[in-house]
């Protein structure tokens, strides 16, 4: 089953009153961040100043995630700017020394969304969207914090990220991306999230990195509106095609109602 944008919906993306302007997708973008310079690229539409969707990456993947390259795609055609960003020690971003990796990816992140709110083509109102540990992540970022984040949505979050094992070969990725020495940090829960603004949650039951349970955990702590996507055959990426498109469309479908 997919989603299908309303006709109102795609009519109201051609009838805004905004500057017509061309932007091609650039991956040369630099987020500073905390004395380290973050590799990010961003997909614009076609009309700016707009919202922006921050995007954020599991634990070993990176901003060149073919489902984050589709997302930046189909949401910038429906009018939003859409920043993906490498992690420190991630992708082409250089390591952070001397830090975990909770005070690594949140520094990060906040970066991030500082840097988009100043940009050009930004017109204030953020979004985040996060897949794993960027879920986890983005769900951090937004607690609290509902003025500045507008809405998130979390594809496959952990709701306890000390409960993940790691298999001898993603503990040496982890070494690699933290030569100072790897800690997981603070908090590595979500027990405490409170004051989100609108939630929406995606995961798949078959999930065999992060049970799907955990999103529903972290959907009984969340203010309304709030919304639980179970995909019944889908795995921890999402790889098959029409989940995966679905899972998309979702996700446009609540910024289309709650950050524009």
């Amino acid at each position: 089953m997919e989603s299908n944008l309303t006709r109102e919906t795609q009519m109201s993306l051609t009838s805004e009153e905004n500057s017509r302007v061309e932007h091609p997708a650039s991956d040369a973008l630099l987020v500073e961040a905390g004395g380290i310079d973050l590799s990010a690229a961003v997909h614009l539409p076609e009309k700016v100043p707009a919202p922006v969707i921050v995007c954020s990456h599991g634990l070993l993947s990176s901003k060149e995630s073919p489902k984050f390259i589709a997302i930046g795609e189909e949401m910038s055609r429906s009018g939003f700017c859409v920043l993906r960003f490498d992690f420190s020690g991630s992708g082409q971003s250089p390591p952070r020394r001397f830090a975990s990796l909770l005070e690594s990816r949140k520094r990060d992140i906040e970066a991030a969304i500082a840097f988009a709110r100043k940009q050009r083509w930004s017109n204030g109102l953020i979004g985040l969207l996060g897949s794993s540990l960027g879920g986890f992540v983005s769900l951090l970022a937004a607690s609290g914090r509902r003025d500045l984040v507008r809405a998130v949505v979390s594809w496959a979050a952990p709701f306890d990220i000390g409960k993940i094992d790691l298999d001898e070969e993603q503990i040496q990725q982890l070494q690699a991306m933290f030569p100072d020495g790897f800690s997981v940090g603070d908090p590595t829960d979500l027990e405490a999230l409170s004051e989100t603004g609108p939630v929406l949650l995606i995961h798949g039951q078959l999930d065999e990195v992060v049970p799907w349970k955990d999103s529903v955990r972290i959907y009984e702590r969340l203010p309304d509106p709030k919304k639980l996507l179970l995909m019944r055959t889908a795995d921890h990426q999402i790889l098959d095609d029409s989940w995966r498109r679905q899972a998309i469309l979702e996700s446009l479908e609540w910024f289309l109602t709650h950050l524009r």
